[in-house]
């Protein structure tokens, strides 16, 4: 809010990220304590449910506030934000961690031990891959609408909402449907329906052209695989060390956040102004997802 040249904020948001980071890493944790492994995948499912509603909304809002008073208001909003959380985890969240539990083992010692697990590392990697094909497309989509086809910003954000429909439906089935289905083969069902999304989307795409259809309703389906197995992906790997489950929510939220940054990077590298790079990143994610959920599945406990 108070810098004065660029590199001071990109610092300030480097912190907000670090701070924001802590949260939702330990948000889940925090399910797994209080619900027990049995029920957190269901739990996890409403949680991201609900953080589809900031990128919904936060777009619109931030834009009348700039408007309105500049974009220094941004982070005024973003600072009441903070304290009302801060007041709301000190009296309405206790400690969930069992007082008894082992003392845990250092950072570096437990993320060594989990990443010598292949179980781990695919139900890692499924949701970053998911993650990765979602912002690829996502993003690519928007250039070559409005290069294509000459969409304005407002065409674009209608049709955009395409993304966070399919994400929400995808979770709101995944927490209905509880324990009643396997970890493995939630993982294995977002992967399997990624695949032919991919397919999907470069088959519009080839033989129909480039359309506001063919770029954004394709999305709808990748967001819901990502939406039904994201969250049986995370309890399956806070599961596999329960003394780590910090740890390892940790890494799942990481590998979401760089595979994805990774991969629109490399979208980028390969530009060509057509729509060839972008179907190609995305189908070589989702491929990515289905292979990690099937390695997470044949593994061992």
């Amino acid at each position: 809010m108070a810098a004065t040249n660029l590199p001071m904020l990109l610092a300030g948001r480097i912190l907000q990220g670090a701070g924001a980071g802590c949260g939702v890493v330990l948000a889940r944790a925090i399910a797994r304590d209080v619900y027990g492994q049995d029920r957190v995948a269901q739990v996890i499912a409403y949680l991201t449910a609900a953080y589809v509603l900031g990128p919904m909304f936060a777009p619109p809002i931030g834009g009348r506030l700039t408007v309105l008073f500049g974009w220094r208001a941004l982070f005024v909003l973003a600072s009441v934000v903070g304290l009302v959380v801060i007041l709301a985890v000190i009296f309405a969240v206790p400690e969930t961690r069992a007082r008894n539990a082992a003392v845990p083992r250092g950072v570096f010692a437990g993320y060594k031990s989990l990443l010598r697990r292949p179980r781990f590392i695919g139900f890692m990697l499924q949701p970053g891959m998911m993650s990765a094909a979602f912002y690829t497309q996502a993003t690519a989509a928007s250039f070559l609408a409005a290069e294509h086809l000459g969409a304005d910003a407002s065409k674009i954000g209608v049709w955009f909402f395409a993304f966070p429909i399919g994400f929400m439906t995808g979770s709101f089935i995944s927490g209905r449907i509880g324990a009643n289905r396997s970890i493995e083969f939630m993982t294995m069902l977002g992967g399997v329906i990624g695949v032919a999304n991919g397919v999907l989307l470069a088959g519009w795409l080839y033989f129909g052209g480039i359309s506001m259809a063919a770029l954004y309703i394709p999305g709808m389906f990748v967001s819901l695989a990502q939406g039904l197995s994201m969250p049986y992906a995370q309890a399956g790997a806070m599961a596999v060390d329960t003394e780590l489950a910090g740890s390892a929510s940790g890494a799942v939220v990481f590998s979401q956040l760089f595979w994805p940054a990774a991969l629109q990077q490399l979208t980028g590298l390969l530009a060509d102004g057509t729509w060839v790079p972008m179907a190609s990143v995305h189908f070589a994610a989702v491929t990515a997802a289905l292979l990690a959920a099937w390695l997470a599945a044949r593994a061992e406990t």
